[in-house]
């Protein structure tokens, strides 16, 4: 059986995106859609516990909704992700696709947020 988990959205206008993915990356969130994560990325960042996606939202600046989430696949846990959402071509082709530390010096890692699992894709149930 599949476990709720928890997803941090930006609400724009009526749409609830991604909440620090840019262009290609950032995907839509519709109540009651299966939303797949785009080839040779982590996957869609979910948190398995509401407070840890409380925390999050509670250190950011900018104002995000907690969607609740069916995981689609496995999870995976990551040690590094990108801080820059600019960056997330550069960080995928070395990170993903290469498997190599990126060297590009105006990206910057960091440890995903306590609690980040990624998931191949999500069902929205909420």
């Amino acid at each position: 059986m599949r476990r709720v988990k928890f997803k941090a959205v930006r609400v724009v206008g009526e749409r609830r995106v991604s909440a620090y993915a840019r262009g290609a990356y950032c995907l839509n969130y519709l109540k009651d859609s299966v939303v797949r994560a785009r080839e040779e990325t982590l996957g869609i960042a979910v948190f398995g516990r509401r407070s840890d996606a409380e925390k999050f939202c509670y250190r950011t600046v900018t104002k995000f909704n907690i969607i609740r989430v069916l995981p689609v696949g496995r999870g995976r846990t990551v040690e590094m992700v990108s801080q820059s959402t600019y960056m997330l071509d550069i960080f995928y082709s070395d990170i993903v696709k290469h498997h190599r530390i990126p060297r590009d010096p105006n990206l910057i890692l960091m440890k995903p947020p306590r609690g980040t699992i990624f998931y191949p894709a999500v069902e929205v149930i909420e």
